[in-house]
Formats: C-alpha cells, structure tokens, sequence
C-alpha cells in the first residue's frame, strides 16, 4: 500500500465534499483519532445534534421501512 497514494486520493475525494454535517463528522473523527482526550459527553451531543439535524432534513426511515432493512442485511 502506497500511503502517500492514499493520502492524495482521501484528500481529493474531501475536496468534493459539500455538505457541512459530513465535514462536521469527519473533523470529530479526526480530532478522536489524535486526540484521546476528547470529551465524550461533547461527542455524544455531536452525534445528537447531527441525529436531529438529519430529521429536520427528512432523512430518516420510517419503523417498517427499517424493519424490512434490517431483513434485508446478511442475505447477499
């Protein structure tokens, strides 16, 4: 594996990126990762934040909807 070939491609793929709550999430990921120290009470808001964000967006899946899912994961 080529680190430095890695790095150029996992840069140019962020540069694509424009939705805040995803930038919002991997910077809380990398800040865990170098950090582990990181509050874990603040990274549980984070995640509720982002959890209700994601509602008043419409992205959710309604309890049957998740069910049939959940049925579907494994049978590949």
């Amino acid at each position: 594996m080529n680190i430095q070939a890695e790095l150029n491609w996992i840069h140019q793929e962020i540069d694509k990126v424009q939705d805040p709550s995803f930038v919002e999430k991997l910077k809380h990921l990398l800040q865990s990762i170098n950090n582990s120290t990181v509050d874990s009470d603040a990274a549980y808001n984070l995640d509720i934040e982002n959890a209700l964000e994601s509602i008043k967006k419409g992205d959710f899946y309604a309890q049957d909807e998740a069910k049939e899912m959940a049925k579907k994961w494994g049978r590949k």
